[in-house]
């Protein structure tokens, strides 16, 4: 009676910790990509730039409310762009161009978002000039402040590169020059730390149908384990 008892639990218990570890491996790549990304429609000095600022999380699973951007100094002009859903204004306070956004209705957490915002970027800066766009997310439950300008913090801020390709980025390396003014080996690794930002994204959505396969396998094996231990109890 006593061995009858324990082998069903024992099953139930294994495959549990089977499924919760595959979990693990599947939400890995997802947790990797939760930050806030600008994309320019161009990085070049002096130009007309839509930001697309994207983010498909809330704070700690709560709905974004609201999303306020910071406008480096070095930035020429910035002009308001409508978005559907969003209340959109510029608050001046302070001394410092803040775009605050504000929805309509809460974003859910796992929904991606995009809101635009249109620039001037600084004519004659030089190519790998890093401007950063410390960005403050409202949520209903809490706040997330992405202004760090260490790339590898868990809350860098989106960057932009002058002259780099036109893809999305967050968080500047370590010593990046903000401030509009770099010389060629500060710009050659800001571009890096851009490129690097981008690579990371991509690994994480090729793995994701390696984690989503190694799930069904992991789930299957356990099923199969454990009707193979009852069909051998059947038999006893």
């Amino acid at each position: 009676m006593h061995t009858s008892t324990t082998r069903p639990r024992t099953v139930a218990a294994g495959v549990g910790a089977t499924i919760a570890a595959a979990a693990l491996v599947l939400l890995a790549p997802t947790a990797a990509s939760a930050h806030v990304h600008v994309s320019p429609s161009s990085t070049e000095a002096g130009a007309t730039s839509e930001l697309a600022f994207s983010f498909s999380h809330g704070c700690d699973g709560s709905p974004t409310t609201g999303v306020a951007i910071t406008i480096p100094d070095e930035v020429a002009a910035v002009s308001l762009i409508a978005n559907a859903g969003w209340d959109v204004a510029v608050d001046t306070a302070g001394g410092q161009r803040v775009v605050q956004l504000t929805a309509d209705e809460p974003v859910p957490d796992g929904i991606r978002e995009t809101l635009e915002v249109e620039v001037t970027l600084p004519e004659g800066a030089a190519d790998g000039t890093v401007l950063a766009f410390p960005t403050l997310q409202s949520c209903e439950v809490g706040e997330t402040d992405w202004s760090s300008l260490d790339q590898e913090a868990d809350t860098p801020a989106p960057i932009l590169t002058i002259g780099a390709s036109s893809e999305h980025g967050h968080g500047a390396a370590d010593g990046a020059d903000t401030a509009g003014s770099a010389d060629s080996a500060d710009g050659a690794d800001s571009a890096d730390a851009t490129a690097s930002v981008t690579a990371e994204e991509g690994e994480a959505s090729a793995a994701m149908p390696i984690a989503i396969a190694a799930l069904v396998v992991a789930v299957i094996a356990a099923a199969l384990g454990a009707f193979s231990v009852l069909r051998r109890r059947a038999t006893d």
